[in-house]
């Protein structure tokens, strides 16, 4: 099991699904710092998110500004379990 996954897993204190993503919030894949993770349920979610993050990185207008919102209001040291 990859290293993020079973942070995760340790943290939610139960197994992944295996359709869940753990998304990294600083885009850095190799900080698996407990504050660091998201957990998504699945990876349509996940893709959905990091292309508003991108489009936000270039000041486009997002498609859907509420998973933007949401990752603004993620407080540090929290796992999320879902978005939205």
């Amino acid at each position: 099991m990859r290293l993020h996954r079973q942070v995760a897993a340790e943290l939610l204190g139960r197994r992944l699904l295996p359709g869940e993503v753990v998304h990294h919030i600083d885009g850095d894949s190799l900080n698996n710092a407990p504050e660091n993770l998201l957990v998504l349920p699945s990876q349509r979610h996940h893709a959905s998110l990091e292309q508003d993050l991108r489009r936000a990185r270039r000041g486009q207008p997002t498609l859907f500004p509420h998973l933007l919102e949401a990752e603004r209001g993620w407080s540090r040291g929290t796992l999320f379990q879902h978005v939205g």
